[in-house]
């Protein structure tokens, strides 16, 4: 069974807080979180996009790209 688009709502979140944070680590009661915010990134778009399409809505490739030719 699929995840709900509330729970996916949650877990997006979740997610942009602990980015919003900045933090990499967190110690709650004496146990240590350590976070990887690169895969966070990773994961909060793979999150949106999931959301995206159980809203019906198409994922679009930017039009242009950009190119640094100095």
């Amino acid at each position: 069974m699929g995840r709900t688009i509330t729970e996916l709502k949650e877990a997006i979140a979740n997610l942009e807080q602990i980015l919003d944070s900045g933090a990499s680590m967190i110690t709650i009661d004496g146990e240590t979180t350590q976070f990887d915010l690169d895969a966070v990134g990773a994961r909060l778009k793979d999150l949106k996009a999931e959301l995206s399409t159980l809203q019906g809505k198409k994922v679009r490739r930017p039009i242009f790209n950009r190119i640094d030719l100095s």
